[in-house]
């Protein structure tokens, strides 16, 4: 019964609500959207190796695991070194939605 109550203290509302939080939300952003493009760009190198004209020789299912695994990578590099615009136009669309509401919220509470 004791460890019951200590989870039920460590997740009550109300506790955390009043803890501050230390969100850095702009890098959470940026962070958050360049995995959004990393993913796009997985599924891009995807169907351009199902789009293969024939199998090799030696094609197995091991060797597709590992193409699929590499592809993950690259996609992760790609994403962080080159500029596709996605990741960038998410931070832009999804940082002024949250200055039109901070706005609004100020605009609320003057009235």
């Amino acid at each position: 019964m004791n460890k019951i109550s200590d989870i039920t203290k460590n997740f009550d509302i109300n506790k955390l609500i009043e803890k501050p939080l230390n969100i850095n939300k702009e890098s959470d952003l940026k962070h958050v959207a360049e995995e959004f493009e990393s993913l796009f760009i997985n599924e891009m190198l995807k169907r351009a190796h199902k789009a293969k004209l024939a199998d090799s020789i030696l094609s197995s299912e091991a060797q597709d695991t590992y193409t699929s695994m590499l592809n993950q990578e690259r996609s992760k590099q790609f994403a962080k070194t080159h500029n596709f615009g996605i990741a960038e136009a998410l931070v832009k669309q999804f940082s002024r939605k949250k200055l039109v509401s901070d706005t609004a919220l100020k605009n609320i509470t003057k009235d």
